[in-house]
């Protein structure tokens, strides 16, 4: 079996060492053919700078590299191209500075290719490097910026805002050198996370095309369901032997975990990191959220009070507004989908209007779970060791409908939560830790259940019992009596489970459940 290509970026490393490569030229082809000037958002590890990399041993001509590949007798490859490359996720700006760094990079690259620099500021610097360049090369430069955004991203918590600002500033000045070459640029290629206004790629650049959500390079990187079984079929037969299944049902659990990303709302890619982690490991597992902890966002979320539940269905959010955004003034719902935590699940067309928007949602088993994790951990100031095993105990006490034994392990578990963490007179706080709780239990929750007459705050169904739960921070008597008047236990009537009404009021001085009673469904309609 050919060898898998885990963590290598370099396509000449995959190529030369004969490493498995999932072969996207054709789409790459297209994008290319014409030159021009192209912007591509997506999450980290999803294959952004090994298609950068793709790109630079393309106009650099060499052709031995793309054997087999479908561009190899569509591109000229004489035809070859000074290129500048530049990748931030390299660049130790931490260290010394972000003008330090930049300034570092381009007397390397002028090094290089036997310039010498002669001015003395970056943007300056980064004219006379492509116009000298071009001269000596007798041939326009082509441009490829990898991550142009992570100094950026890397301070986007509030404490270290200051310094995205500066950041902010740094590239604007730096990447406005380019309206200044045009002459001198055969193609300009830029990836990123987010796509930030106040950068001059996109206040300045009037012919720069964002190709993020555009239908034709929705698949140019990430992987078919196709690809994976083309590439790598050998490795699918192994873990169909390791776990007894067949091809079809291994497929359908690849597509749970690790399918769903989308673009354009019609084509779904999978996460490749985390399908080459599995190809490895041969187990299925959160690969691609441990390889980075969104601890920013979980923050975000907390100290916004964002209802998380809503999550679970569809976020709706127009094109104009998925476009960019401040780094001060942050859509939450953009940023999420920008790194990764949600996807385009469907593209809407208002043909009256001629408006765009999209239904946002989780992608997969993946991100979905793995968030839920982070969150609760957020919510609680526990860690997930100990959460796991509390978890554990809860699910084994409302599997046998102990709910006394139940109610206790909540109990347990909010008298461990630091005071701190607390939002202080919000009952939302309660209801969302128990609905992360609820959802890492593995149990079926139906948040906030929409009826004819109301919401439920919760219903969850294992295989023997429902419990219709209401929580409240008055009394017990009103969670329940509310259960009765909603009706909230009539859409389970014909279910042969058993139905369990239950209603919990939370104290707020003592930070905990103060009481809870439960009901069946004719103990519930005797309620006055």
């Amino acid at each position: 079996m050919k060898k898998l290509g885990l963590g290598i970026q370099e396509f000449s490393k995959l190529r030369e060492n004969n490493l498995i490569y999932v072969d996207k030229t054709k789409i790459i082809h297209k994008l290319i053919e014409n030159g021009g000037y192209y912007f591509l958002s997506r999450p980290r590890r999803f294959g952004k700078s090994l298609l950068v990399n793709t790109l630079e041993a393309i106009f650099q001509g060499n052709k031995k590299l793309f054997t087999d590949t479908w561009i190899y007798d569509k591109w000229n490859f004489e035809d070859k191209y000074p290129v500048i490359k530049i990748g931030f996720a390299k660049l130790d700006y931490e260290r010394s500075g972000l003008y330090e760094v930049i300034e570092e990079k381009l007397i390397e690259l002028a090094k290089n290719n036997d310039i010498i620099l002669e001015k003395d500021t970056v943007k300056k610097r980064f004219i006379e490097l492509i116009e000298k360049l071009a001269h000596k090369k007798a041939a326009a430069v082509v441009i490829l910026i990898d991550e142009y955004d992570k100094p950026i991203i890397d301070y986007i918590e509030e404490k270290t805002m200051p310094k995205a600002v500066e950041n902010r500033a740094i590239l604007k000045n730096f990447y406005s050198a380019i309206k200044d070459c045009d002459k001198s640029v055969k193609l300009l290629f830029i990836t990123g996370v987010s796509k930030f206004s106040k950068v001059s790629f996109f206040s300045e650049l009037n012919n720069l095309e964002d190709i993020t959500v555009d239908k034709n390079f929705s698949q140019i990187t990430g992987y078919t369901g196709k690809e994976i079984v083309d590439n790598y079929s050998d490795y699918l037969l192994e873990i169909e032997n390791d776990f007894s299944i067949d091809r079809k049902r291994l497929m359908e659990l690849i597509e749970f975990w690790y399918d769903g990303y989308s673009w354009d709302g019609e084509n779904s890619m999978h996460n490749p990191f985390s399908v080459l982690n599995l190809l490895s490991g041969r187990d299925f597992k959160n690969y691609w959220f441990k390889s980075g902890t969104p601890t920013f966002l979980t923050k975000i979320i907390k100290e916004r009070k964002v209802d998380i539940l809503k999550y679970d269905n569809f976020v709706n959010i127009d094109d104009d507004i998925l476009d960019s955004y401040e780094i001060d003034n942050i859509d939450l719902n953009v940023l999420l989908f920008q790194t990764g935590y949600l996807t385009i699940k469907e593209k809407i067309i208002d043909s009256e209007n001629l408006a765009v928007s999209y239904n946002l949602s989780y992608p997969n088993r993946e991100v979905r779970e793995s968030f839920y994790k982070f969150l609760a951990s957020e919510y609680t100031g526990i860690d997930k060791t100990t959460f796991s095993d509390i978890t554990k105990n809860l699910k084994r006490e409302l599997e046998n409908n102990n709910i006394d034994d139940f109610i206790a392990g909540l109990t347990s578990l909010f008298a461990d939560i630091p005071y701190n963490i607390f939002i202080k007179d919000d009952e939302s706080y309660y209801h969302t830790v128990v609905y992360l709780i609820m959802r890492l239990l593995g149990a079926k929750i139906i948040p906030e259940k929409s009826t004819n007459r109301g919401r439920i705050d919760a219903v969850v169904l294992t295989k023997k019992y429902i419990f219709v739960m209401e929580f409240k921070m008055s009394s017990v008597n009103t969670a329940l009596k509310q259960i009765k008047e909603k009706k909230y236990y009539q859409p389970y009537l014909s279910d042969e489970r058993e139905v369990f009404c239950i209603g919990v009021a939370f104290d707020e001085k003592e930070r905990n459940i103060k009481e809870y009673k439960v009901k069946t469904i004719d103990e519930i309609l005797k309620i006055k």
